[in-house]
């Protein structure tokens, strides 16, 4: 599959996948600080997500994961997942342990999750923004315009779009006992309820996982906080591994 990818540094490899509601530069302020630690960081947009083309034929995003790490060369990566990346670290540490050596959900998403019906329905990107990034809006409401607020924005035709060939994934929440890579669960104290509770669902589900809530973040954590989020991965990157499947 044709992706924009971006691969830069040198060490252990480290995956950054984007939320459902961005695209890869939600991690401007994450891969240099990764870099400058000794890490080796690739990042790529999903299919439709910003530099990547809007999809033709049905695809998984494990699938997806599985292609980016072949055509990087890397054995097995830290993977650091926003939302809909973090689900897809989940996902991946089910059906191929041994290519994750920690995994790190970021207000994860969670297959499988019985999502509630918003009431009124989202229907423009404003409102997605106002949900999702509720710190890009000023006290008169209105919208800011920095990073978090771009980023999320400017996927507009994408969600606009009427193309939906990605494949359900198999239901995770039964499964997370079978994650044996070492897990940090990070989530922001003004996230939507429902992170909040999935997070609390992987920290019950994957053994020996931790979680930790940092304070003046909404959904898009890297950009809201990237000190004290960089400053959590690369000490959860840093702790002895536990053995893993080969």
């Amino acid at each position: 599959m044709n992706l924009y990818v971006e691969d830069v540094g040198t060490g252990e490899p480290v995956v950054l996948a984007h939320a459902g509601v961005t695209d890869s530069r939600i991690w401007d302020e994450t891969v240099p600080a990764l870099v400058d630690a000794g890490y080796r960081v690739i990042r790529y947009d999903a299919p439709g997500y910003g530099r990547s083309p809007v999809p033709t034929s049905p695809y998984s995003l494990v699938d997806v994961a599985l292609e980016v790490l072949d055509a990087a060369a890397v054995r097995d990566v830290h993977w650091v997942g926003l939302s809909m990346g973090g689900a897809t670290g989940a996902d991946l540490a089910i059906a191929a342990p041994a290519r994750v050596r920690t995994l790190s959900l970021v207000a994860p998403g969670l297959s499988g999750y019985d999502w509630p019906v918003y009431t009124p329905p989202i229907e423009d990107v404003i409102g997605i923004l106002r949900r999702w990034g509720p710190m890009s809006f000023d006290a008169q409401d209105n919208v800011i315009d920095e990073p978090a607020s771009r980023v999320l924005l400017e996927q507009k035709d994408w969600f606009e779009s009427e193309v939906v060939l990605e494949l359900e994934p198999p239901s995770a929440l039964d499964r997370l006992g079978e994650i044996v890579a070492p897990t940090l669960i990070v989530l922001g104290d003004r996230d939507e309820y429902t992170i909040t509770d999935i997070g609390n669902i992987y920290a019950a589900g994957i053994p020996g996982s931790h979680l930790v809530t940092l304070a003046g973040a909404d959904h898009l954590l890297p950009l809201r906080v990237p000190g004290p989020l960089n400053a959590l991965l690369l000490k959860h990157f840093a702790e002895p591994p536990r053995s893993r499947p080969s």
